[in-house]
């Protein structure tokens, strides 16, 4: 049951499967795909009304021949939180189409990045190595494996040289083990599964998958072709044909003598063998985060601070406030808040995508003991989906600055997605639609409702119309 005290607010009911027209709410920004991915090609469009630019994947129905496979896709990405994860804002559906409206980047494919560059320095290597690492790290985390990791799922949010990495198309995923709150942050639990399914690139599959019983782990070696990739910008197993490539890589023969790794250090050759070798001798994502190889900083290293005033503010907040936060952190653009997710991974020691109370303890400078009182209750206020842990939209809509969410185009979404019949004014009844079908809600009666409304209903109505609702949303305590 939920605390009476609290407010329980989860990302993934935010992203809705639409029932209108997609063209009813996004228009074509651009004639051109950006991209195709294993089902669909993607388009670049804008929401209607707004400047905001997103991704459109199209999924034609008729190509997939099971449709559990896209709900699979959809389900994967509703539940994943992390900065280099592509993000999912919604979906629709039509007789022939499947929709899925993400975040859009605008900086193209790694793969074409290398293909400009010829290769990557080292030091360019690990900064963009490390980013995909602890994509993967979240995802085996949260029991996903996602079998098809190459340079062409890697999305650059930008064209900038530093431009963050996000990891795309979970169109092959697969939960191999569930965890207690069915992905998104809950201990695993329950038996894990092997897999069967020969998914994958030639270049990037791993030889277990060619033989038909594997586990996470073939996403491993996939991350040791990418980082062979990155330092020479040859793959380590290559033929004239499909065929040929598979034999070799069924040989796990690859070699470092080549002109291109003339230069490349022994630690990095270490790093690639640990990804490349036998299932039981593989490293895991975690283990190739601590290699000596990854721990390297160069003097390129963020130390941004975190403000402890900020996440106190979140605290004292009211209920629809912080329902209304987290519903802004969801739909934010990822080059909306670039420096917030620098200092999430920052914070993120053990890199699994979330932050535990030590971590971001840590992570402030040196407490007073009265704050030292207070970040444990700060921290259960973040906690809005009682996971137990801090997850990335929830550290977003407890950091992001005023500047950011007070913009009238994200108030006027926020606003609308509570007010579900549109008469413009938050009723309690809507207030329990949006959240109230959650099983932590379920013995709370009316009289939460009603207080919950009460916090803003400056003119007593029972309600909250959208000037009371920026009221509550401008207001500092």
């Amino acid at each position: 049951m939920a605390d009476i005290n609290k407010v329980v607010v989860k990302k993934q009911w935010f992203i809705k499967s639409q029932t209108g027209k997609v063209d009813d709410f996004y228009q074509a920004a651009s004639k051109k795909t950006l991209g195709q991915g294993t089902y669909g090609s993607v388009i670049k469009v804008k929401l209607k009304n707004s400047n905001q630019q997103r991704a459109i994947k199209i999924i034609p129905k008729s190509r997939v021949k099971n449709p559990q496979r896209f709900l699979n896709e959809i389900n994967i990405m509703r539940n994943l939180d992390h900065p280099n994860i592509i993000k999912l804002y919604e979906t629709f559906e039509d007789a022939r189409n499947v929709y899925l409206v993400m975040e859009l980047c605008d900086g193209g494919e790694l793969f074409d990045r290398i293909i400009a560059k010829g290769h990557y320095t080292e030091q360019e290597a690990r900064i963009t190595f490390t980013q995909i690492v602890q994509a993967v790290n979240h995802c085996h985390s949260n029991g996903i494996c996602h079998r098809d990791l190459k340079p062409e799922n890697f999305l650059l949010l930008n064209k900038s040289d530093d431009s963050p990495i996000k990891v795309i198309d979970f169109g092959l995923s697969y939960i191999f083990q569930e965890n207690e709150l069915k992905i998104g942050g809950g201990p695993i639990t329950g038996e894990k599964l092997s897999m069967s399914t020969r998914a994958g690139t030639p270049y990037y599959i791993s030889p277990e998958v060619l033989e038909g019983k594997y586990d996470e782990g073939c996403d491993i070696w996939s991350l040791g072709v990418i980082l062979f990739i990155l330092l020479s910008g040859v793959p380590p197993f290559y033929g004239p044909n499909d065929s040929a490539i598979l034999e070799m890589v069924k040989s796990r023969k690859f070699s470092f003598d080549i002109p291109e790794f003339n230069n490349v250090s022994e630690s990095a050759k270490d790093l690639i063998r640990k990804c490349l070798t036998t299932p039981d001798k593989r490293f895991t994502a975690s283990q190739i985060l601590q290699h000596p190889w990854m721990q390297e900083t160069g003097g390129n290293k963020s130390n941004l601070k975190l403000n402890f005033n900020a996440l106190k503010n979140f605290t004292s907040h009211e209920k629809i406030k912080k329902v209304a936060l987290t519903y802004i952190a969801s739909q934010l653009s990822e080059s909306e808040i670039i420096e917030l997710g620098k200092l999430f991974k920052q914070l993120d020691k053990n890199n699994d995508g979330v932050l535990t109370i030590e971590e971001i303890t840590a992570g402030l400078n040196k407490l007073d003991s009265k704050q030292s009182k207070e970040i444990e209750s700060i921290i259960s206020s973040m906690d809005t989906d009682g996971s137990g842990t801090i997850n990335y939209t929830e550290f977003i809509a407890a950091s992001m600055d005023k500047s950011i969410y007070m913009k009238e185009e994200k108030l006027l979404h926020a606003f609308r997605m509570l007010d579900l019949d549109g008469s413009g004014k938050i009723s309690k009844d809507e207030l329990k639609s949006v959240l109230g079908t959650d099983e932590q809600y379920k013995d709370l009666n009316d009289e939460y409702w009603e207080n919950m409304i009460k916090e803003a209903d400056k003119n007593g109505d029972g309600e909250i119309d959208y000037s009371e609702f920026v009221e509550m949303m401008n207001k500092t305590k």
